[in-house]
């Protein structure tokens, strides 16, 4: 059994100084890892919502049963309008998901650089800083 000092020396140079350690290192690798496997699985999950393969498959099937010419052009014209929107949205989603990526990255960075600059700043007594 361990003594309350040793508890407390344990919790607090390992668990809380080691956590504070070892953060960046899971935010970069098994962090990232777990976000980027979400967000593949979610661009899946759109793809799936959009339904692709099944307005490719129906693309020359016309709508309604108006086997004319007329009633087939208008549905080929009407999945073709639909296909590209679907399409936009689909490219639209992944822009953003791709920048949730990047973000994941890079906002940590800019956030230590930007404590640290308005943190030194603090410091300096403001007549100083006046010309």
């Amino acid at each position: 059994m361990h003594s309350r000092v040793g508890s407390v020396a344990h919790l607090l140079f390992v668990d809380f100084i080691g956590s504070i350690v070892w953060f960046p290192v899971w935010w970069y690798t098994t962090g990232f890892m777990k976000v980027a496997s979400s967000v593949m699985r979610s661009l899946r999950y759109r793809a799936q919502a959009y339904s692709f393969a099944i307005w490719i498959r129906n693309f020359f099937v016309p709508m309604y049963g108006q086997y004319d010419w007329v009633g087939r052009t208008i549905s080929i014209f009407m999945r073709l309008v639909v296909l590209i929107g679907r399409l936009i949205a689909f490219f639209v989603e992944a822009v953003i998901y791709f920048a949730g990526l990047v973000a994941w990255c890079v906002i940590p960075p800019i956030a230590i650089v930007l404590a640290l600059e308005n943190g030194v700043l603090s410091l300096i007594p403001h007549t100083v800083l006046k010309p």
